[in-house]
């Protein structure tokens, strides 16, 4: 089965205009890895809803600052669940730290970008990062 999904980098700037990166750890079921928000597009949904539905429900954030297409789109098998997802990847501007995470998730961390990208455990995860961080710094 294919199925298209989202991932969503939520980051906000420090006072001196750094940015950092929340990254949520999924549970032990889920592969206790570290990675940002994610999960699947339903039927129907444009790919901006779906991605401030998925934050909403991994980490309570509502309403962002801003959403920003990274321009990178990615695709990867789920083994265990034999499902192929088509993965678009997002990011959010947010005010604030308090994080609510949901039951996929047991701790979560701001980053700057260094430690962001040696903490995430995919690949595709750090090449969306490196992505975001490089846009980011074009515009500042």
């Amino acid at each position: 089965m294919s199925m298209q999904c989202v991932m969503v980098f939520i980051y906000r700037f420090l006072a001196d205009k750094e940015p950092v990166y929340l990254l949520l750890k999924r549970n032990p079921q889920l592969g206790a890895y570290w990675q940002p928000v994610t999960g699947f597009v339903e039927k129907n949904e444009p790919l901006r809803q779906a991605a401030l539905r998925e934050i909403e429900e991994e980490t309570g954030f509502h309403h962002p600052r801003k959403i920003l297409e990274i321009g990178y789109r990615f695709s990867f098998t789920m083994e265990d669940i034999d499902v192929h997802c088509d993965v678009d990847v997002l990011a959010v501007e947010v005010e604030g730290t308090r994080v609510q995470l949901s039951f996929e998730h047991t701790a979560y961390r701001w980053l700057e970008y260094h430690k962001a990208r040696k903490t995430l455990h995919w690949d595709n995860n750090k090449k969306a990062l490196d992505l975001l961080h490089r846009s980011l710094q074009n515009n500042a």
